[in-house]
């Protein structure tokens, strides 16, 4: 029978960064590969990668990529070591958009090899059967994957909600396929467990027309509307309304404009029977009748949003007033909402009226309990392996299945971490092999700006460091021939304490720094300038702690002439 290996490298106790690895005999394949915003214990940093160390040292036996649907906690990470680990990458038309999109957006290079499959069809991988269906999500021609062996079907949903009432052909809830793959034994079910905890289904409460719909029918007002861009569902619904309410669409900027570009195919269908206003009739178009929309990715929306308020904007014709509507339909996650507070707060002082539509009335479309029941008591795995998302979400969705009454129990629900290996072999049960045995390495791959950032934990720590108690900068110039101080020293703080406060820290510390130099230069033998800097560091960090207790960064300079 068939040897199966399944494992994380990303996506399990986490939100975001999502890459499974499934090993059907010699073969691999890899399922998904994202990225994950950084919360604040990580300063610097833009976003988090899964670490492809194993998938680059196995690539001689690697065979496809699979990338479900166009969101950066699928997609966003395998720009960055596709070219080390090349193979085949199966996805739709409307993924392949997204990855494009953004990779362009970000000015990253890539030469991936797509291979473009419908949402629901079949397909031979390396003499391997593979079944896709499609699923409804915030993004269009979402789909999940059924891996056939001789054990029974691996089968991996991805993110999805059951919404019958779609008739659009790319978010149609494929039910007739998931029926044909549930005629075949399912070995094991990987499920989201985003929104495990929440009872009955996502639908209705993911669609924002019902939501907003009486502004743009009621509304005399100039109306600015904001999204994230990877929404589509969302942008899907606020062009609906334009359209049926004769709204024309101003796109806020160049980003804007280029996005809808190219996930619109040069506007043939999202954008049909809407009219786009050019920036040079932007000032012609009277307020009511208008709609200015606003893209933007993680963090980026809520600075725009800022500049907007602030009159900072780049386009000084747009400016934000007390006749305006402004609708906030870019909901932040639970890393943007310190930033996205601060700059909705700025918006309010604007005068204009203000729609925030929250989680707790726009539902992201992430599978609720009643969602996950229909995979499991249509497929009715052997086995069940929650995925995608933090500890407490991937136990409620455990919970789940164990109350279905289908023949889950404790032994055959696995919660995995990331690096853990789940196994079915000769032996009489799968295996879960540790990350201790296996040496997976799964931490995290930093990324800030467009490239891989090479910072370690001791770099991050002084970020956070840095940040809570602020720096110390002691510096002189010192003549080695006259082995004495001729400049100097000079202290500085910054974020550390007021001034008032410093003065006698100043002296304290600048004297540290004199008597250090001083018995260097004094000593016999050469003069190390990095050893000195060390003491210095050293003597002051500890004067420092025990008059109040806190801990700077501490950089002493040193100067030799």
């Amino acid at each position: 029978m068939d040897n199966i290996k399944i494992s994380a490298l990303g996506g399990l106790d986490e939100n975001g960064r999502d890459c499974y690895v499934i090993e059907i005999n010699n073969d691999l394949f890899v399922v998904e590969a994202g990225s994950s915003l950084p919360d604040k214990t990580i300063p610097g940093v833009d976003f988090l990668l899964p670490n492809a160390e194993y998938i680059i040292q196995n690539r001689n036996r690697l065979k496809a990529y699979i990338i479900t649907h166009g969101h950066d906690e699928s997609m966003s990470g395998l720009k960055y070591f596709y070219n080390r680990a090349p193979a085949p990458v199966y996805c739709t038309e409307t993924t392949r958009k997204c990855m494009l999109g953004q990779a362009n957006i970000l000015k990253v290079k890539t030469n991936f090899d797509f291979h473009i499959v419908e949402p629901s069809s079949d397909v031979i991988i390396a003499g391997h059967k593979i079944h896709f269906f499609q699923t409804c999500h915030s993004v269009a021609q979402s789909m999940g994957v059924a891996f056939e062996t001789d054990r029974g079907n691996i089968v991996y949903t991805s993110d999805f909600i059951v919404d019958y009432s779609l008739n659009e052909s790319g978010y149609i809830f494929d039910l007739p396929a998931l029926g044909k793959i549930s005629e075949k034994p399912t070995l094991i079910l990987l499920s989201p467990s985003k929104g495990a905890g929440h009872s009955g289904y996502c639908a209705p409460k993911h669609r924002i027309v019902y939501l907003i719909e009486k502004y743009f029918k009621d509304s005399e007002q100039r109306m600015f509307v904001s999204c994230f861009w990877q929404n589509l569902f969302r942008i899907r619904g606020i062009l609906l309304l334009c359209r049926k309410y004769r709204k024309k669409v101003y796109f806020y900027d160049d980003y804007t404009a280029q996005v809808m570009n190219f996930l619109d195919d040069k506007s043939k269908e999202l954008l049909n029977g809407v009219e786009v206003v050019s920036k040079e009739d932007l000032l012609r178009v009277k307020g009511q009748n208008l709609v200015i929309l606003m893209l933007g990715h993680g963090t980026d929306i809520y600075e725009k949003i800022a500049k907007l308020a602030a009159h900072s904007n780049e386009d000084k014709r747009i400016v934000l007033g007390p006749d305006d509507l402004f609708i906030s339909a870019a909901i932040p996650s639970e890393t943007q909402e310190v930033v996205a507070t601060r700059s909705l707060d700025n918006l309010y002082r604007t005068g204009c009226d203000v729609v925030l539509l929250n989680k707790k009335v726009l539902l992201k479309m992430h599978a609720h309990q009643d969602d996950l029941k229909v995979f499991l008591s249509l497929l009715k795995p052997k086995f069940y392996l929650p995925v995608r998302g933090s500890y407490v979400k991937l136990m409620s969705n455990a919970k789940l299945a164990l109350s279905m009454g289908i023949g889950l129990n404790h032994s055959n629900v696995f919660i995995l971490d990331n690096g853990m290996q789940l196994i079915f072999d000769e032996s009489p049960r799968p295996r879960v092999i540790n990350n201790e045995q296996n040496q997976i390495n799964v931490a995290p791959i930093l990324v800030d700006g467009t490239g891989i950032s090479k910072v370690g934990a001791e770099v991050i720590e002084e970020r956070r460091q840095l940040g809570f108690d602020g720096a110390v900068v002691v510096a002189a110039t010192v003549s080695i021939k006259e082995k004495r101080i001729v400049a100097g020293p000079d202290c500085q703080m910054r974020g550390f304490v007021y001034v008032k406060e410093a003065e006698p820290l100043l002296k304290s510390i600048s004297g540290i720094y004199v008597e250090e130099v001083n018995n260097a230069l004094a000593a016999n033998g050469a003069f190390e300038a990095s050893k000195v800097e060390a003491l210095i560091k050293e003597k002051a960090r500890r004067f420092i702690r025990r008059e109040n207790g806190r801990e700077p960064m501490i950089l002493p300079i040193i100067i030799e002439v």
